[in-house]
């Protein structure tokens, strides 16, 4: 059995912190023989450290699904952008009014020129984020070079947008151009672009396909729209109540808040062995 958790606005509280509660359970799951996976929109390389060196946690799924990382062995699967279609996106998303964050081999890369406090509001990234965007991003100068280079390994796009017409005019452009692609969101100005079929939730499966784990005795916890596969998928899936109404919506029910220690609230649930 198995749990597999969002991160922002779930796991993770506010303040982006992992309680001492939350992480106690975790190892309170573990060894009642039920695993914690983490299934997020961040890259590798911005899951909290303490996370990161939990040894009660053995699998992360990133980049909505992109990457499969498991504990001792690595990257165990992964769906890179083919570069043509990387550089065509990139065309259309920079003719825009955008900030935009490229996800590659589990770091993400921005433009050093809208690296800046001036940037952050111009293109209304939400004030809760700034932190980890200025712990985490990698800042080039050049973005257009790197996308062209062969070997970017690129996992996803995730683009903020300062033009709300913009964004679903390249929305609409992305999904003409490139069938090969899907689109979802995480916050209310920002688009999160990968391979068609790459989501939470077909990250989840590649995990268990790969591992020899039973999809059937997932719980699955999150709090926006790119949780919806990943829910779907489960056997249960909650939604955390401050998540979004179209999560809650496909969700088998709400739960405690991310600021309410959600592990302490699913060990409850999982305690009840309602899974048989």
């Amino acid at each position: 059995m198995i749990i597999a958790t969002d991160l922002d606005g779930t796991l993770l509280s506010n303040s982006t912190s992992v309680s001492r509660e939350n992480l106690d359970a975790v190892k309170r799951l573990y060894k009642n023989g039920i695993s914690t996976v983490i299934a997020t929109g961040r890259t590798f390389f911005e899951i909290p450290q303490e996370l990161l060196e939990c040894k009660y946690i053995d699998y992360i799924i990133y980049s909505n699904g992109a990457a499969v990382y498991k504990r001792g062995k690595g990257v165990i699967y992964s769906s890179y952008f083919e570069p043509q279609t990387a550089y065509g996106v990139f065309r259309i998303l920079n003719n825009a009014k955008t900030f935009i964050e490229l996800y590659a081999k589990g770091i993400p890369i921005v433009d050093s020129a809208k690296f800046n406090e001036r940037g952050f509001a111009r293109y209304r990234i939400d004030p809760d984020y700034l932190p980890e965007i200025r712990r985490s991003r990698k800042p080039i100068d050049d973005l257009e070079s790197v996308i062209r280079h062969p070997g970017l390994e690129l996992e996803m796009f995730d683009v903020f947008f300062r033009d709300m017409q913009e964004r679903a005019e390249c929305r609409h452009r992305i999904n003409v151009c490139f069938p090969n692609l899907q689109i979802t969101t995480s916050m209310s100005n920002n688009l999160e672009i990968m391979n068609k079929g790459v989501n939470k939730g077909t990250g989840l499966k590649n995990l268990c396909r790969l591992c020899g784990i039973d999809v059937g005795e997932v719980v699955a916890v999150g709090d926006s729209k790119n949780d919806i596969e990943l829910l779907k998928v489960a056997r249960y899936g909650f939604a955390v109540a401050n998540a979004c109404p179209e999560l809650k919506a496909v969700s088998d029910g709400v739960i405690c808040s991310n600021e309410e220690n959600i592990m302490c609230c699913l060990e409850e649930f999982v305690g009840k062995k309602v899974l048989v």
